[in-house]
């Protein structure tokens, strides 16, 4: 399930980054919304990776156990 949390949020991020890059690029006029476009893409792969090793990292057990624990009635 939380792979396809994670692949379903990585197409979405894909689409937009493609959104944004493509219309920086397709109506900038001159070089400075190209060179925008590419720091924005290279900003957003960079945050993509941070977050997908940081999603490597969780242990999900613990927080489902944690979570389960609280909605417990006593």
């Amino acid at each position: 399930m939380a792979a396809l949390i994670l692949v379903l949020f990585l197409v979405i991020w894909l689409i937009a980054d493609f959104f944004i890059f493509y219309h920086f690029i397709r109506f900038g006029v001159g070089v400075l919304p190209k060179i925008l476009a590419f720091v924005f893409l290279l900003g957003s792969f960079v945050i993509f990776m941070v977050v997908i090793s940081a999603f490597s990292q969780v242990n999900w057990e613990e927080i489902f156990e944690n979570v389960s624990n609280l909605f417990q009635i006593k």
